[in-house]
């Protein structure tokens, strides 16, 4: 069974629980890394609660995560999991790549950041439960969801380790679920130019009292693999799985495209609205870093990160 393999099976870094597939799809250094607890940033004992007036159920998970394709078949391949993830496949909330915000949910983001109703908030992650404060994917959610602090342990250093490593995972994630889709056979470059077609229409991307994907877009994007989403998210899991052993080697190599017509479009008119940075910040632009120079980058973090924890010397 899928289940008893170890990729399955969160693993420690520190005195943090990740998903398993860290250590199969980061270098093996970072297994051993020296990290700090952060117990200043508790989520069951959230500070942001008093400080900044966060709800206590929801505290700061009022996003919509980018979950890999690979992490949803993993999630999918769970009995505990399985059911949060065929709801949101059902809700129209997810695309080839993964999980991913639909227009209308990143205008209700913004303006939730913007304007934030602390008491009801507009905008929670779909895979957070509310009365008992965990994650319902904790197994396998993403690298930003398992690298966010909003205090740390070590101050500055902190911050960059955690922001690098962040990075680093991100990237990997991408690379890794587009390398998915073209060895399941799904035409990956043709999916792009779907995509970024979709700028001549965005309007098409939304539909009324819905807040995921569109009907027409969610066919479009998904071709022929339409309808056997999860079937589809188990595929890139197994080819996951089975190239366990090469995974920072297979995504260090891979392109990574973008939907940067589309991104674009959306900037465009998400700015009549929002600051330009509040949404440079939610829809990024630029090409991805290479994997490698983002690995050079955490362990030049790492190694500040230690050089912390030695005694500063005394001025004579």
């Amino acid at each position: 069974m899928q289940s008893l393999d170890p990729i399955f099976q969160p693993i420690k870094l520190g005195l943090h629980t990740v998903p398993g597939v860290w250590a199969y799809m980061f270098p093996e250094e970072v297994k051993y890394f020296q990290v700090d607890p952060e117990i200043r940033s508790s989520c069951f004992n959230c500070p942001q609660v008093k400080d900044a007036g966060f709800h206590p159920s929801v505290r700061c998970c009022t996003v919509i995560p980018r979950v890999p394709n690979f992490l949803m078949g993993m999630a999918l391949n769970s009995e505990p999991t399985r059911g949060l993830i065929e709801s949101y496949i059902a809700g129209g909330h997810v695309l080839p790549e993964g999980s991913n915000i639909s227009p209308k949910q990143l205008l209700a983001s913004l303006s939730y950041i913007v304007k934030p109703d602390r008491d009801n908030p507009t905008v929670v992650c779909p895979f957070l439960n509310w009365e008992n404060k965990q994650c319902g994917i904790y197994a396998f959610r993403s690298t930003v969801c398992s690298t966010f602090f909003c205090h740390h342990d070590r101050g500055e250093e902190g911050g960059i380790f955690w922001e690098d490593l962040q990075d680093l995972g991100s990237q990997i994630e991408a690379a890794l679920s587009q390398w998915a889709l073209s060895e399941i056979g799904f035409d990956r470059e043709g999916y792009f130019q779907r995509f970024n077609s979709l700028s001549e229409k965005p309007d098409s991307c939304s539909e009324e009292g819905k807040t995921g994907w569109s009907l027409s877009a969610r066919q479009l994007l998904w071709g022929e693999w339409f309808g056997r989403e999860t079937e589809f998210y188990k595929a890139c899991a197994d080819v996951i799985i089975q190239n366990k052993k090469d995974l920072y080697k297979i995504a260090s190599a891979q392109s990574i495209l973008q939907t940067e017509a589309y991104d674009e479009s959306v900037r465009q008119e998400l700015v009549k609205t929002f600051p330009k940075d509040l949404v440079a910040e939610a829809l990024p632009d630029g090409k991805p870093e290479k994997i490698q120079n983002l690995w050079y980058s955490l362990q030049l973090s790492h190694r500040n990160l230690q050089l912390s924890r030695l005694p500063k010397s005394s001025e004579k």
